[in-house]
């Protein structure tokens, strides 16, 4: 399946005094959800301050819905929403009055009606409408914070760590609200997490950086297929016997025995599959069952900085 490309940054570097923040960081944001991936330090916040015109580029160019970031970050900013990690409400107002203040300069509707469905949507309750920030939980202040991204029904939102200060169920419920806006609304998103387990159940695109460069770009089929060792279970008796001419194999990284079952770990699965059949009959045993440990995106991630 193929996604629309909305942004892209072309050989992108960014310095701040003798550190190098962005390293010729080229990376596609497709239209869908696109999770940005990587470690403290690996420069997902400066490309977020980029995309939105809040810092010029040394070198390359980045643009969002064919808009320059830096010379047109007025146009980008009417198209986008943005929930920085960092919150910063006006603790003396109320939810309602955030949202309207917010509204008004952002240059959208002010009604009263809208931003109370805003803030129905998030699940903030008509309680919390009339009573001041200062008094709102963590979880509170997270949620009137996508609230506001979502201010003028934006094309993109860039959310940056947008479930670290949320409970397991309303870590859930945030997650629920990204993928239902994506299918209804055909809202586009750009989220930054550590969190990868949660990137996986709503991303359609992933973007993988480490310092300050992309490693990979893709869906999560294409960052599994590229992954640089697999893990199969075999199940196959007498154990011992394939398991003495599995680990003389160049292409087996690892290789254990748990309950009786061989666990093999491979650089070349295409390989691994064409000598395993002539392995077991060389030693004439009985092959049970092979399976495939899916793979996740934390093991991706790992496997791929191992690499750089």
């Amino acid at each position: 399946m193929v996604h629309e490309v909305i942004g892209e940054f072309r050989s992108v570097t960014k310095r701040f005094g003798a550190m190098v923040a962005l390293d010729g960081l080229s990376l596609k944001i497709c239209r869908g959800i696109n999770g940005l991936v990587g470690p403290n330090g690996a420069g997902k916040t400066t490309a977020i301050r980029l995309s939105l015109g809040l810092i010029k580029p040394d070198k390359g160019k980045a643009e969002l819905f064919a808009f320059d970031c830096w010379r047109d970050s007025c146009a980008i900013r009417r198209r986008v929403g943005v929930l920085y990690e960092k919150l910063a409400f006006y603790d003396n107002l109320s939810g309602l009055e955030q949202l309207k203040l917010m509204a008004k300069l952002k240059g959208v509707s002010d009604s009263l009606v809208e931003l109370k469905e805003l803030l129905r949507l998030v699940e903030l309750d008509e309680f919390a409408h009339d009573r001041r920030i200062g008094g709102y939980s963590a979880g509170m202040r997270q949620r009137l914070g996508i609230a506001q991204a979502l201010l003028g029904d934006p094309e993109l939102v860039i959310l940056d760590e947008p479930t670290s200060n949320l409970d397991p169920l309303n870590r859930a419920k945030v997650l629920e609200l990204i993928a239902f806006l994506n299918k209804e609304k055909n809202t586009s998103f750009l989220i930054s997490s550590h969190i990868l387990p949660e990137l996986e159940r709503v991303c359609s695109n992933f973007i993988l950086m480490h310092k300050g460069k992309l490693l990979r770009q893709g869906t999560i089929g294409q960052m599994f297929d590229k992954s640089a060792t697999v893990s199969f279970i075999v199940k196959v008796q007498p154990v011992e016997s394939v398991f003495a001419l599995l680990k003389v194999e160049e292409y087996v990284e690892d290789l254990s025995v748990v309950n009786d079952s061989l666990h093999v770990v491979v650089c070349d699965v295409g390989l691994f599959k064409q000598r395993l059949p002539l392995l077991i009959s060389q030693v004439n045993a009985s092959l049970d069952e092979v399976k495939m440990v899916k793979s996740d995106l934390e093991t991706v991630f790992k496997s791929v900085v191992k690499e750089d």
